[in-house]
Formats: structure tokens, C-alpha cells, sequence
């Protein structure tokens, strides 16, 4: 039996996402990547990370760069945002854990329904965590009760995330 060497890699670090993630935040194909989110983490008043989740149908990538999300007006997370002007997201992509800090500020909250908020967000910093030894296969995942719905106001939501300055 050969013993495996497990051994820490330091996270590979850049300013700008990889353009394989961009392409998968563009904001198509939406109704193929159901069920995949990506975390979200702020900073709540007292200093504690507060997690929330986004779906692909609330995330816009314009280039290597630039984002553009909705999130809903009213909550903690907006709040958070507001209040630090910073987000963190968390997702798998390729086999590893891409962690990316963002500067956002809020834009507008002029969505079609009054329940979203929009922000700019540029990248901050990129980590990608992988290992040689193992993939990363999958992240926080769900199940919709009504696929065609919530895809049909993801495409909304898209579109008016490219409507954006």
C-alpha cells in the first residue's frame, strides 16, 4: 500500500476572474445550471460573517473584472453591503474553490418588481483553492420546487442586471 502524500498548497492568488468563470456568469444557460449556488459573505454590525446564497440568476459577470447583483432590497445582506461596501463569494468552478472579495456599491434598486437592489462590484482579489490530490466536486447545492418559474424571473433578472451602468 502506497501512502498518500498529503501536503498544503497555498492558494493561487490574481486581481481578475478566469475567463472559464466569467463565461459562467454571463448570465446564459441558466436553466442548465439549476440548483448550483454561489455563497455569499458580508459583515454584519458586530463584526460576524453573515452568509446568504445567490443564484446564477442574480450574478452577472460584464467582463474579468465587473459584476453585477441583485440581491433583495430588504435584506441583511444589502444592509451589510451597504454599510462596507464589500461582498465575498464563494463557488466551485474547474475542481476548485474559487473564493473572490469584491468592492461593491449599490446602483439602483429600480427592478421591474421593487424587491431587488443592484450593485457594482469589482474584484478586490481572486483565491483559488485546489489541491493536486483531490478535485472540489460540488458546493452548496438545491432543488427548485418550480424550475420554469423562478428560471423565467432569472432571465428577467439578467436582463436588467445587463440594463446596468
Amino acid at each position: 500500500m502506497t501512502e498518500q502524500k498529503e501536503t498544503y498548497k497555498k492558494p493561487m492568488e490574481a486581481n481578475e476572474l478566469a475567463p472559464g468563470l466569467v463565461q459562467y456568469l454571463d448570465g446564459s444557460k441558466l436553466s442548465e445550471r439549476i440548483g448550483e449556488a454561489i455563497r455569499v459573505t458580508t459583515v454584519d454590525e458586530d463584526g460576524w460573517p453573515h452568509a446568504a446564497m445567490l443564484s446564477v440568476g442574480e450574478i452577472l459577470a460584464k467582463d474579468r473584472r465587473h459584476l453585477n447583483i441583485a440581491i433583495w432590497a430588504n435584506s441583511k445582506t444589502t444592509k451589510n453591503i451597504e454599510r462596507t461596501g464589500r461582498i465575498s463569494l464563494a463557488m466551485v468552478h474547474e475542481g476548485a474553490l474559487w473564493e473572490v472579495h469584491l468592492n461593491a456599491k449599490r446602483i439602483t434598486d429600480k427592478s421591474a418588481d421593487a424587491k431587488l437592489a443592484f450593485f457594482a462590484a469589482e474584484v478586490k482579489n481572486v483565491r483559488v483553492h485546489k489541491v493536486d490530490y483531490a478535485d472540489v466536486l460540488t458546493s452548496v447545492t438545491y432543488r427548485l420546487h418550480e424550475p420554469a418559474s423562478v428560471v423565467k424571473r432569472w432571465d428577467k433578472q439578467i436582463e436588467e442586471l445587463r440594463a446596468c451602468a
